[in-house]
C-alpha cells in the first residue's frame, strides 16, 4: 500500500492536465475508430471514385483490415478514457488533501 501513497505526491493540476490530454486523444481515437469500423475506409484516405479520361472509375471495396484497425483505435480510445477517469479521481483526491 505504500507504493500507492507515494504516487499521490503530484499536484492536482498535473492530474487534471493529464486527464484533459487523455480526453482529447480518446475522443479523437474513438471517432476515427467508429468511422473506420463502420465504413471499412480510412478517414484520411477515403478511397473515393476517380475520374479518368471521360469515365468515372468506381471506388475500391471496403477492406476488412481497415475495420480491424478501427477496432484497435476504439480499444485504444476506451483505454485512454479509463485513464481519464483514474486521473480525475486522483486529482480530486490530491485537491482534498
Amino acid at each position: 500500500m505504500y507504493w500507492y501513497a507515494a504516487a499521490q505526491h503530484s499536484s492536482p493540476g498535473t492530474y487534471f492536465q493529464t486527464a484533459a490530454l487523455c480526453l482529447i486523444v480518446a475522443v479523437t481515437l474513438i471517432a476515427v475508430g467508429r468511422h473506420q469500423r463502420r465504413t471499412g475506409r480510412s478517414i484520411f484516405t477515403p478511397d473515393g471514385s476517380v475520374r479518368a479520361a471521360n469515365g468515372l472509375l468506381p471506388a475500391a471495396p471496403p477492406r476488412k483490415s481497415k475495420r480491424a484497425t478501427g477496432r484497435i483505435y476504439l480499444f485504444s480510445g476506451w483505454f485512454l478514457a479509463l485513464g481519464v477517469a483514474i486521473n480525475l479521481i486522483n486529482g480530486i483526491r490530491a485537491a482534498r488533501s
